[in-house]
Parts: structure tokens; C-alpha cells; sequence
């Protein structure tokens, strides 16, 4: 793939009249969805028309699946994709935390899955969003949750109750003493 450096693009912006830079971003946004997006999270932070977007695509790979083989590529991507259009820190660990839920529900539901990577994925996604929620100071929105969907996968398979209880320890677990010495 064909790579430009930030000074070229820089230097091709700044040749162009106001007009003409109007017309280059509306072009690139008519033609990729994804720009439109973006600017619908800059200008609606608050809205959750993208952020259930992509809860459905997620929702979707758990959904139809049952015995498949889970498209991880494809929750993994609409992770990604969300976190780099929407501009709302809540919203995008809500959708790491809501991956996480989905996984397991999804073995609450069907059982066990045999398949050590479903965990793997699953239990690094919670990882993932803990330290989001902690480096974006969002423990007090999400502690709760988190609790109880670390609780709710206490006795599940292949250590994954035990690996998801140990995450939630050592991202969160001082929330819970701070509440026990009020």
C-alpha cells in the first residue's frame, strides 16, 4: 500500500481554498461511511446510533453461531473501527464491556465452549477494557458491571471465572475496598 507523509497531505490542504478543502472532506465522506460516522460521534457525542451499530455487529457473530466457530476478526475489527470514529470514552469501553457480556452470556447459554481461544479472546477483551476504563478514570460509571459480569462468570470453563475474577482484582478491586471503609 501506497503510503503519504503528513507534510504532503499538509502541504496539498493548504493549497486548497476553503471552498475547495469543503468539497474534498464532504467527497471522502460521501464516499466512506466510516468518515460519516466519525463526524456523526464529533457532532452527536452523545448519541448511540453508531455505538448500536456496532453492538449489532458484535451481537450478531454470538448470535448465529451456536457450536461455530465465533469470526473473532470481525468482533475484533468493530472494536477498532468504533474506537477510531466515536469520540465518546464511555461509549467505547460500553462496547468492549458489552463484547465481554456477550461472550458470557453466549457460554451461559450454550454451555461450555470447547475452544481454549474463545476464553483467550474474551478474557482479552476484558483486560483490554479494564485498563481503558482505569486510564480514562471511568471506574465509577463501570465498576458495578463489571462486578457483576465478573460474577456472573465465576464457574465457567478452561480457568475462565477464575482469569476474569483475577482482571477485575487487579483493575478494580480497590473500588470495592474503598466502598467497604465508607
Amino acid at each position: 500500500m501506497l503510503k503519504l507523509r503528513t507534510s504532503t497531505i499538509k502541504k496539498h490542504l493548504n493549497n486548497l481554498t476553503r471552498e475547495e478543502l469543503e468539497a474534498e472532506i464532504l467527497n471522502l465522506a460521501k464516499k466512506h461511511p466510516i468518515i460519516q460516522e466519525h463526524y456523526y460521534s464529533v457532532l452527536f457525542p452523545d448519541q448511540e446510533e453508531v455505538l448500536d451499530k456496532y453492538k449489532k455487529i458484535i451481537e450478531k457473530e454470538f448470535g448465529h453461531h451456536r457450536g461455530e466457530i465465533l469470526r473473532y476478526p470481525i468482533m475484533k475489527q468493530a472494536l477498532k473501527d468504533f474506537s477510531n470514529v466515536s469520540t465518546n470514552k464511555e461509549q467505547i469501553a460500553e462496547l468492549m464491556i458489552f463484547t465481554v457480556e456477550c461472550g458470557v452470556d453466549f457460554t451461559l447459554s450454550y454451555g461450555d465452549i470447547d475452544d481454549e481461544k474463545f476464553y483467550r479472546t474474551i478474557s482479552s477483551i476484558y483486560e483490554q477494557a479494564l485498563k481503558y476504563i482505569v486510564d480514562n478514570q471511568l471506574e465509577d460509571k463501570f465498576v458495578d458491571l463489571c462486578s457483576e459480569l465478573t460474577t456472573s462468570s465465576q464457574g465457567i470453563g478452561w480457568g475462565f471465572g477464575d482469569w476474569m475474577m483475577e482482571l477485575y482484582s487487579d483493575y478494580l478491586g480497590h473500588m470495592d475496598e474503598e466502598e467497604g471503609l465508607e
